[in-house]
């Protein structure tokens, strides 16, 4: 039975793949503009119809690090309209979102979350051998979306605040028999904290690194290597450390662009 109830739980999975897609994933709010307001743009790329609600949550970074939600807070700031819809197949349906709360002189970050409403998949119990029984499950797409509500007067300022050379355990191999490689020689790594040091979050777009190798001309390190580093956002008055593959003896390193 279990065998059956796997089967069915991954052609349910392959023949919905994703019920829609939402553009854009990050949008921006100024609390001191009159009607201050996005477009969100949902697509429905399946041949059914897919109910949506769209929801409000403040992220709250815990002390490890991971973030978490509290729903409803911060639905008050926001006029969403429609905040429930139904996207017809194949079809495109526009969802606008204005900044209904009070002006405020510092950054807050909220997210909004579209949600597809559950939808129950039964089993036919006809296909199913005798003895065995159909079962219900429900699937659900959800999509996070980032916004900023930032003072058109604020800015960023991104500073590299450290670096240095760090050596750290190579990962080992797991062989099929259970057991694991010996481990290999340390690897050398660039430790790299970036602040900002500006009432306004800020992205590192286009990160460029540059190695003074002892004795011979600046070598850049390629996207790949730094690729940990490219496209992350710091929040303001905050910090962030990052690890890079460090291919070269190093005398001086510098970080020449960070957007």
């Amino acid at each position: 039975m279990k065998l059956i109830q796997s089967l069915i739980y991954s052609l349910s999975l392959c023949s919905i793949g994703f019920s829609f897609t939402v553009n854009p994933m990050v949008a921006d709010f100024d609390p001191n503009a009159p009607q201050s307001q996005q477009v969100f743009v949902l697509e429905n790329k399946t041949d059914k119809d897919t109910p949506v609600e769209i929801l409000v949550a403040k992220p709250v970074t815990g002390e490890n690090g991971a973030e978490s939600l509290e729903m409803g807070n911060g639905e008050d700031l926001f006029l969403i309209l429609p905040q429930q819809l139904v996207l017809p197949p194949n079809s495109r349906r526009s969802v606008k979102v204005i900044y209904v709360g009070d002006p405020r002189d510092e950054e807050d970050t909220y997210r909004i979350l579209f949600n597809e409403i559950p939808v129950e998949i039964t089993a036919d119990e006809t296909e199913l051998p005798e003895g065995e029984s159909s079962f219900t499950m429900s699937v659900v797409m959800q999509y996070h979306t980032r916004v900023w509500v930032t003072p058109g007067n604020l800015k960023e300022d991104l500073q590299i605040k450290d670096f240095k050379k760090v050596s750290m355990d190579s990962p080992k191999t797991r062989y099929a028999d259970g057991t694991y490689s010996q481990e290999g020689k340390p690897l050398e790594m660039l430790e790299l904290t970036v602040s900002n040091e500006g009432d306004k979050h800020g992205y590192i777009r286009y990160p460029t690194i540059t190695i003074m190798k002892v004795g011979g001309r600046p070598v850049v390190m390629s996207k790949e290597d730094v690729k940990s580093i490219s496209g992350q956002v710091i929040f303001r008055n905050s910090e962030k450390t990052w690890e890079a593959p460090c291919r070269w003896t190093s005398q001086n390193v510098s970080l020449s662009s960070l957007g």
